[in-house]
């Protein structure tokens, strides 16, 4: 009797886990739609001296998260705390060390390049534990990562932070769909976040442990509970998400770099980025500096000052064809890996 009594509870309990998965895989299901939030797609007016910046700050929340260790945490990591991470909603360094003066978490992880999944598991892990309903999107980036938060919250304010997608620079691997560069930044929408925290991160055969590059790693535990890869270039085809620096781009990017086997989509190599671009790797601290005078204090006298509207924010089924579409994409790169 007692052990027909625990099978039942056993069943009850793996039912209802099933159940929860097959919700949140079947995204597209019309019981889904039925319950979603309505969203208003008109493009709001702007109260009176706000600017476009502060209102998008409050309209697209965005957690932030920085890879960094403890040697460097008054170095790099302090440089990104008194630059552009004072932009994010709630900026938090991964380390192994505690810092409550800089915002550092120590996560329990030995500091080693091979541990670098382990410690980026642990953070998202982290961030969904204390902030997953308190934030839209989460933002992993490494500390020599620059970010332009007023063009991301302008990129991803259209977007539904329910549904499963991810966004950042696309490399192609052995797998379908591709990953998104670590170095570049990548920003998981919340319920991404949710799927990799409920069905991934606990199972070895979607999220496997492993020794490979943490942005490979976690773009393989993302395809693998349904989180699809977007696409961050703009409508004339050029990257927003950068994994490299501008010096290395400009005046062109040379063929011939280990960019050629890995980018899932061409970059114009006369032309290689974007007028709303969103972030710059291989960042010196100098450049992080660089980048705040021209950015933020130079004017140049007699230009109109820069003025971009916001686009209309996609209803359930519009975010639905976008998903179907950037799922469809395929690389044009045809190398050899």
């Amino acid at each position: 009797m007692y052990r027909n009594v625990l099978c039942l509870v056993l069943g009850l309990i793996v039912g209802m886990q099933l159940t929860e998965f097959w919700g949140y895989m079947t995204y597209t299901t019309e019981e889904y739609e039925s319950t979603a939030i309505a969203v208003d797609t008109a493009v709001p007016t702007l109260p009176l001296k706000v600017s476009l910046a502060d209102w998008l700050y409050q309209e697209t929340r965005v957690l932030c998260l920085v890879l960094t260790m403890p040697k460097d945490h008054q170095t790099k990591a302090a440089k990104v705390k008194s630059t552009w991470g004072a932009r994010c909603n709630k900026l938090i360094f991964m380390s192994s060390q505690d810092d409550a003066k800089l915002g550092a978490v120590n996560l329990n992880v030995t500091e080693n390049r091979s541990n670098l999944y382990a410690k980026v598991r642990a953070g998202l892990a982290y961030a969904y534990e204390h902030y997953v309903e308190d934030y839209d999107w989460f933002l992993k980036a490494d500390d020599d990562t620059y970010v332009i938060m007023e063009n991301l919250r302008h990129f991803l304010y259209p977007y539904d932070p329910e549904a499963a997608v991810y966004f950042g620079y696309r490399f192609r691997t052995t797998y379908p769909h591709g990953y998104m560069s670590g170095g570049a930044g990548y920003v998981l929408s919340r319920d991404a976040l949710r799927r990799l925290n409920l069905f991934a991160l606990n199972n070895t055969k979607f999220c496997p442990p492993s020794s490979r590059p943490e942005d490979r790693q976690i773009g393989y535990c993302l395809l693998n509970v349904g989180v699809v890869a977007g696409n961050t270039r703009d409508d004339t085809g050029h990257e927003r998400f950068l994994p490299l620096n501008p010096r290395h781009l400009m005046p062109q990017l040379q063929p011939g770099t280990w960019l050629d086997k890995t980018f899932y989509f061409k970059m114009n190599y006369s032309d290689c980025c974007s007028d709303t671009s969103i972030s710059f790797h291989y960042s010196k601290s100098y450049d992080f500096d660089m980048y705040e005078y021209f950015l933020y204090k130079l004017r140049v006298l007699g230009l109109p000052e820069t003025s971009y509207t916001l686009p209309k924010r996609l209803d359930y089924k519009q975010m639905e064809e976008k998903l179907q579409y950037w799922n469809e994409q395929v690389s044009d790169n045809n190398a050899e890996l």
